[in-house]
């Protein structure tokens, strides 16, 4: 984790982070990078061209965590080496995780 960021486009706080990333469309799976995730979705670094509004299983891990989260996607955003993913549901081990980087961003700021 290094920082959190918000933008005029977003209202919930994305946290930078290392971490890794599956994506699922069917049968297909893409690995990427983790760049930021929040409680609304995350950026991945991936070289996948993928639609706007494809449905992708994701599951993610960021570093020094440890457990992999599951969650339901929406492709929100695709540019060149970038994937912006809407979360569909907000599972339980989102909230926990997000707390976890929370609690470690207010840590560096002490």
């Amino acid at each position: 984790m290094v920082d959190s960021a918000t933008t005029g486009l977003r209202e919930c706080r994305r946290y930078l982070v290392v971490g890794s990333v599956v994506l699922r469309i069917g049968q297909q799976k893409i690995e990427g990078e983790l760049v930021n995730v929040g409680p609304g979705g995350m950026l991945v670094f991936c070289d996948a061209a993928l639609s706007l509004g494809e449905r992708v299983d994701v599951r993610f891990t960021v570093q020094d965590y440890p457990l992999e989260i599951p969650v339901q996607g929406r492709i929100v955003h695709s540019a060149a080496g970038l994937v912006g993913i809407g979360f569909l549901d907000e599972p339980e081990a989102l909230d926990e995780i997000l707390l976890w980087l929370e609690a470690g961003f207010l840590a560096c700021l002490l």
